[in-house]
């Protein structure tokens, strides 16, 4: 089992924790989890830059903090969301999507959306 497979189970698990956690309105637990899950998102981010091209480099912020993270189950593939650099001065709102899966593969999802 990769590093990142355990990566993105065990943030899998504190996001469902931090859902339980909020439908009993128990904030101080919240806050205790996304303070881990936040490590394992740095811990993630660390190894997308260290596989990432130069290309995808240049977009991405230093850090993963100003970015929406999510985890899609499904792929066991890890989503780092962030606005287009490429349409910043635009009205439109435009957002990229720089994924990671179990197997280091990397990926740019231009005008991502965001399911509900």
């Amino acid at each position: 089992m990769s590093n990142l497979t355990e990566l993105f189970k065990d943030w899998n698990e504190l996001n469902m924790k931090t859902g339980e956690s909020m439908g009993q309105f128990d904030f101080s637990k919240i806050k205790e989890i996304r303070k881990e899950q936040s490590k394992i998102e740095n811990a993630i981010y660390e190894i997308l830059k260290k596989h990432a091209s130069d290309e995808i480099l240049e977009i991405l912020p230093e850090g993963c903090g100003e970015l929406e993270m999510g985890y899609d189950t499904n792929g066991s593939t890890f989503y780092f969301v962030m606005l287009d650099p490429e349409f910043e001065d635009d009205e439109e709102i435009k957002l990229l999507a720089v994924t990671i899966d179990a197997n280091n593969k990397i990926e740019v999802i231009k005008d991502f959306e965001i399911e509900a």
